[in-house]
C-alpha cells in the first residue's frame, strides 16, 4: 500500500532493557530484532522512520534505508509515554501508526491490513485480542463465567478482550499536547488474531521461545513476508 503523506508508520528501540537484557541487538538466529522490524519498515511504502539513541540504530536505518530520529537518553529510561515519545516533537505528521519491534513474526500484510482498518475511521485506534478461556479477579472472584457450572469447556465461556501491545495508531497533535494517546472514551477497537506472528519479546523465556520459532523453516516460511 502508498502512505498517505499525512501517515507515518514508526517504530523505535533502546540498549537498556530490563527484562531482557539487549534484546534489540542481541544474536536472535542469524540476524537480531531491530534488523527484522526495518527490514519490514523498509518494505513499506511511504513515511517510515525509526528513534533510537545509540549511534548503532542510526547506522542501521542507513543499511536498511529507514529514516532515523535521535531520542534523548532520558527517553531510554522513562517510564512516562511524552517522556519515551517526545522526539515526536521533530517530526510532522497528522497519523502516526507505532509498531512493536519485539514481534519478529508479524507480518508486512498484517501491519498494512491494520492501518487500512484505522483510515477507514481516521479515528486513535488499539489492537486487541479476544480470548476464550476462564478469568478471576485477584480475589478469585469469577469475571466471565458462573461458580455454577457443570463442566469446563472454553468453547462455551464467555471470550473476553485483552490488550494486544501490537499496534498504536493516534494523532500526533493529541498526544503532544495530552502527553497520552487518546481519549479512551472515543477509540476504535480492532481486534487481530493472537499466536505466532504477534508473539511479544519481553522476558528472556520469550526470546528464547521466538528464538528456536525463528529457527524453524516451517515456521520462517509462514511467517516471514519480507
Amino acid at each position: 500500500m502508498n502512505l498517505p503523506n499525512e501517515v507515518a508508520i514508526f517504530s523505535c528501540g533502546r540498549i537498556g532493557s530490563q527484562r531482557c537484557k539487549n534484546k534489540m541487538l542481541r544474536p536472535f538466529g542469524e540476524t537480531t530484532l531491530v534488523d527484522i522490524a526495518l527490514s519490514k519498515m523498509s518494505c513499506i511504502k511511504g513515511n517510515t522512520f525509526f528513534a533510537g539513541h545509540e549511534e548503532i540504530f542510526r547506522n542501521k536505518c542507513k543499511e536498511y534505508g529507514v529514516d532515523f530520529i535521535h531520542r534523548s537518553s532520558q527517553s531510554t529510561n522513562s517510564e512516562v509515554a511524552s517522556e519515551i515519545y517526545s522526539f515526536l516533537k521533530e517530526v510532522d505528521f497528522k497519523y502516526l501508526l507505532c509498531i512493536n519491534a519485539c514481534q519478529p513474526f508479524l507480518k508486512v500484510e498484517t501491519i498494512e491490513n491494520f492501518l487500512e482498518k484505522c483510515l477507514e475511521k481516521r479515528k486513535p485506534s488499539f489492537a486487541v485480542f479476544k480470548k476464550n478461556n476462564y478469568f478471576m479477579d485477584i480475589d478469585n472472584n469469577p469475571y466471565n463465567f458462573d461458580r455454577d457450572i457443570k463442566t469446563i469447556n472454553t468453547k462455551f465461556v464467555s471470550p473476553v478482550k485483552e490488550f494486544a501491545h501490537v499496534f498504536y495508531f493516534y494523532e500526533r497533535e493529541y498526544f503532544l499536547q495530552n502527553g497520552v494517546y487518546w481519549n479512551w472514551d472515543d477509540l476504535n477497537y480492532i481486534e487481530i488474531p493472537s499466536g505466532i506472528e504477534t508473539l511479544d519479546i519481553d522476558t528472556e523465556e520469550d526470546f528464547e521461545m521466538a528464538n528456536l520459532l525463528w529457527q524453524s523453516d516451517n515456521i520462517r516460511k509462514k511467517y516471514i513476508d519480507y
